[in-house]
């Protein structure tokens, strides 16, 4: 073997070697490193004027900013986790009960409304051909989602420790991300093996995807959350929180979105007869609740993101499936800038091809002949 080629295989060995010891010792805190890596983007604007204020010393900015992050956005979290845990334990043993006795709970007063008992009754004739009962069926698998909402916010509340100690070691490296987090972006872009009109382009798209991952997507779920569990509340009906969290993550989904509850809920409410509360609920949900997306979000993005709503849904359901609450933002990024690195990859193509053809490169910049 000549001598160039094996020196370059071990050289790639090695750098193998040590990226896979790499990813073993971070990995543990990988969550923490990426939750600040996402809150010191997206605030970074925010850094910089605090900096000037500051006459640009960056210590004191840093400090003062991760403060602001803890009370704006840690100190609610935590809060909510708790409220979040004591409503999934008492909606758990809810269902606990329910499915002990074989009924849902609320359902006889609504099977003895005039206007709906026809109506189940044809339902449960139709569901029987297909061999489905609702009780039996149903029940076992909101038990089971509650059970799952009960084990999460739980058990970050028991191993408190550890919550703390990923808590503490997310504002630590939010606070060196605010200090030298230009310098670390110069460093990291400089060694990209790409021209420089592509890092240009990966760039921009980085930092658009995460303003509407961060700021759009994940902020306004959070606000519609907060709308529909305000809406259960004022309605009387259980759990508000529950279901204000739920809705926050049915924000998600296309079309049906926060409708999935805050829809039942109004019916519910209008069969029990409390007719005022159900319309009051239903417009809330239409008129709040709904329109809440198609004005929060471009309040927050303010026309930045020049990204496919659908796009952006696509991943972000996708990352939270694959990775969590994380991946809403992780997302949208991975998918966003797969499909960037196509396009440059297609247009080098189109060029080698077609070498006497000029063309604009993905960092909107004059390309050079291939």
């Amino acid at each position: 073997m000549d001598s160039k080629v094996f020196w370059t295989l071990a050289a790639f060995a090695f750098a193998l070697l040590f990226i896979s010891l790499l990813y073993l010792l971070l990995a543990p805190f990988g969550i923490s490193i990426a939750w600040a890596t996402v809150i010191g983007i997206a605030t970074f604007p925010v850094y910089e004027r605090i900096l000037k204020r500051f006459g640009g010393r960056d210590g004191a900015a840093s400090a003062v900013m991760t403060l602001l992050v803890v009370l704006v956005f840690i100190l609610p979290t935590v809060g909510l986790i708790v409220l979040l845990a004591g409503e999934a334990a008492d909606t758990y043993r809810v269902l606990e009960a329910a499915a002990a006795s074989g009924k849902i709970p609320g359902i006889d007063a609504i099977r003895a409304h005039p206007s709906v008992a026809p109506w189940l009754a044809r339902g449960d004739s139709f569901l029987q051909t297909f061999d489905i009962d609702i009780g039996k069926d149903l029940m076992p698998a909101a038990k089971q989602a509650a059970s799952s909402l009960v084990g999460f916010a739980s058990g970050l509340l028991k191993n408190v420790f550890v919550s703390l100690f990923h808590l503490v070691l997310m504002l630590v490296i939010l606070f060196f991300i605010y200090r030298d987090g230009r310098r670390l972006q110069e460093e990291f872009w400089s060694v990209v093996p790409l021209p420089a009109p592509d890092k240009a382009a990966l760039k921009e798209n980085l930092s658009r995807v995460l303003t509407a991952g961060v700021v759009g997507i994940l902020g306004t779920c959070l606000i519609q959350g907060l709308l529909g569990g305000i809406g259960f509340w004022i309605g009387g009906l259980p759990s508000p929180v529950l279901f204000g969290s739920l809705m926050a993550v049915a924000a998600l989904v296309p079309i049906v979105g926060t409708a999935l509850f805050w829809l039942p809920g109004s019916v519910y409410l209008l069969l029990a007869g409390k007719t005022a509360k159900g319309i009051f609920l239903l417009a809330w949900g239409v008129l709040v609740v709904g329109s809440a997306d198609n004005i929060v979000r471009p309040l927050l993005i303010g026309g930045k993101a020049e990204l496919p709503v659908s796009l952006i849904a696509l991943g972000a359901i996708g990352g939270f499936a694959a990775f969590g609450l994380i991946g809403v933002v992780a997302g949208p990024v991975i998918l966003s800038l797969s499909l960037l690195l196509f396009e440059m990859y297609k247009e080098r193509a189109r060029r080698a091809k077609d070498p006497g053809v000029l063309s604009e490169g993905p960092g909107g910049e004059g390309g050079e002949p291939g």
